[in-house]
């Protein structure tokens, strides 16, 4: 079982790689041409998807893993790696890596943008997912990952929330605004990927932490 500091290592690392605050504007944008029922419909979809694909990761992604014989402290190194890069794109307010331009065009004209692009790759994107399956890889009892589970539940239905109200909170933050958090989002993710990296590369190579 997690400790509360151990647990709410993994929330922090969640909620600043989900970032829902940071992508209010990348949400708004793309359901600009919705009416307001519409585009709150597609934040308690996109909601939900994210906490469903979490949870699957959580939940059956360590089968993965033993399928290609991956073993934790792998993971955590090279989810450390995933989960710097984010974060210091996120710091220099540099977020291409969550979609190219041709996804948001072609995600513009389609029904719905609930699943792609918004659920993936925006909020629940390989660095989401690594964070996840790191931390149900670490404590892989079953309270810890119920815990995990309720606290990816917790902030998809945060990221809902925000979502529905995207357009009153782009509007009130601004461009700056957003910015400020994404930044402030980048540099908690690289300060907890130095630590997800040198664990697990220690955990690999033990000469390095003696």
């Amino acid at each position: 079982m997690m400790t509360e500091p151990e647990l709410m290592a993994i929330v922090a690392a969640l909620f600043s790689m989900m970032n829902p605050i940071g992508n209010v504007g990348i949400f708004a944008g793309l359901t600009a041409g919705y009416s307001g029922p519409d585009a709150r419909n597609v934040a308690i979809r996109s909601a939900i998807a994210c906490a469903v694909i979490l949870l699957v990761v959580v939940w059956t992604g360590g089968l993965l893993l033993k399928f290609f014989g991956i073993n934790v402290n792998e993971l955590r190194a090279a989810g450390g790696i995933i989960v710097l890069m984010i974060g210091l794109h996120m710091l220099f307010n540099k977020t291409e890596h969550k979609t190219s331009q041709g996804e948001t065009e072609d995600a513009k004209e389609r029904a719905s943008v609930a699943i792609v692009p918004i659920a993936i790759p925006i909020v629940a994107g390989p660095g989401t997912m690594a964070t996840a399956l790191v931390g149900a890889e670490r404590y892989p009892d079953i309270m810890a990952k119920v815990e995990i589970s309720v606290a990816v539940v917790v902030l998809s239905a945060l990221v809902g929330l925000l979502f529905a109200f995207s357009r009153p909170l782009s509007t009130r933050l601004g461009e700056s605004g957003m910015a400020v958090v994404t930044r402030i989002m980048g540099m908690v993710l690289v300060a907890l990927s130095v630590g997800m990296l040198t664990s697990g590369i220690t955990a690999l190579i033990p000469a390095l932490s003696k």
